[in-house]
């Protein structure tokens, strides 16, 4: 899970909200002319591009409209307080929302990320949201793509969103073993640093590679063990 720094609440929503100021009933997520499109597209750029809850790579709205589509296309808008709850304003609410894996138009059946957590009112405690600062404290992740909770929140929140899930390991185990061992030959110390910087830096279209969070953390460990193997060979090697 990365850090999400929520930006300031797109135009169109602002004024669609203006727009029903006198007529309340209106006012409710999913209502007639409410700007899904422009928020999906507002979220997608904030996150640069990542799930919010698996960090896996969503479309840009410039990716979706290249093929004749929209941001449907991209991603879907998860409520990170569930509307279940059916506290006034938070359906509304920007920052409240994220956009997460899998797109409104997608039939793909998913069971890990926003379609695991259904319902589940992060407020009632045991999970963790990627609108938190310490966010990316709470989990730790392996070279074969496995990850594992550093506090009890964090294994909570790996339960609820399935960040365990098959699929997800696989996908962030090979994106790490390409990355770490190009060619088939493991980073240098000095190159896992530098890989553990570039990765989270987003590219010219503002999008961050896949996973980037758990190949940071990966990389720096490797460079770790590999410094700790240098120093141990030229300490064995001096007179």
């Amino acid at each position: 899970m990365r850090f999400i720094t929520k930006m300031a609440e797109p135009r169109e929503l602002i004024q669609w909200k203006a727009a029903n100021a006198q007529t309340p009933q209106n006012l409710f997520y999913g209502a007639g002319g409410f700007p899904a499109s422009a928020v999906r597209a507002a979220l997608l750029q904030e996150q640069f591009h990542l799930c919010a809850y698996t960090m896996m790579r969503l479309q840009t709205a410039l990716e979706c409209k290249s093929h004749g589509h929209d941001t449907r296309d991209a991603c879907h808008i998860e409520h990170v307080l569930p509307q279940s709850r059916k506290v006034a304003g938070e359906a509304l609410d920007y920052h409240n929302m994220v956009a997460c894996y899998p797109p409104s138009n997608s039939g793909v059946a998913c069971e890990f990320g926003a379609k695991a957590k259904e319902n589940l009112d992060p407020a009632t405690g045991g999970f963790i949201s990627p609108l938190l600062p310490t966010a990316e404290r709470h989990f730790a992740f392996d070279a074969n793509g496995g990850i594992s909770g550093r506090t009890a929140d964090g294994v909570a929140t790996i339960r609820v969103l399935r960040l365990d899930h098959h699929v997800l390991i696989n996908d962030r185990a090979a994106i790490i073993q390409r990355l770490l061992k190009p060619k088939g030959k493991p980073l240098s110390a000095q190159a896992a640093r530098r890989l553990a910087s570039e990765i989270q830096k987003p590219d010219a279209h503002q999008c961050l590679p896949a996973y980037c969070v758990a190949i940071a953390q990966v990389a720096l460990a490797h460079a770790e063990r590999e410094e700790r193997r240098a120093a141990r060979l030229k300490k064995k090697a001096s007179p």
